[in-house]
């Protein structure tokens, strides 16, 4: 990326993440959940079998204090539990109502993706998420660079 684009590119970025974030808070609230519960959720979704605390918060790209206060949310709402009560590593699943959640985010999801993109071609959207993607990958490793020499 050029200098020139850094600011619009951060600009753009974060405004993006925070309306996505207000979406899916003003989808959620007749569910009594916000943002910060749905990453888990999809997350969860993601794995028949169920997600530890420790690989949610990495999935998730979170703190695994973060994930305590989400899961807990979650749990008393219904929404995931614990597969198993006595298992080491206790993996946490989706209920029936977080399943039918989940289904609501989805199809939330799709409809806000085919009004976003509806005017890109496909194969510019690959290109897009092959950029991103990379970008990432770049910022990772300047941060685990930095993390190397205690910076």
């Amino acid at each position: 990326m050029r200098e020139e684009g850094f600011i619009p590119f951060i600009l753009y970025t974060e405004r993006i993440a925070k309306n996505i974030k207000r979406i899916e808070d003003s989808v959620m609230e007749p569910y009594g959940l916000r943002s910060s519960h749905v990453m888990c959720i999809l997350r969860i979704s993601e794995h028949e079998g169920g997600l530890s605390s420790a690989a949610l918060s990495s999935a998730c790209g979170v703190d695994k204090a973060f994930i305590s206060r989400i899961t807990s949310e979650l749990t008393d709402k219904e929404y995931i539990k614990k597969g198993s009560e006595h298992a080491y590593k206790t993996k946490f699943v989706l209920t029936e109502k977080g399943k039918d959640i989940n289904d609501i985010i989805n199809e939330a999801i799709s409809s806000a993706i085919k009004t976003i993109t509806k005017d890109i071609p496909a194969d510019k959207m690959r290109t897009f998420y092959d950029v991103l993607s990379t970008l990432d990958d770049g910022i990772a490793d300047i941060l685990k660079k930095e993390s190397d020499y205690g910076n």
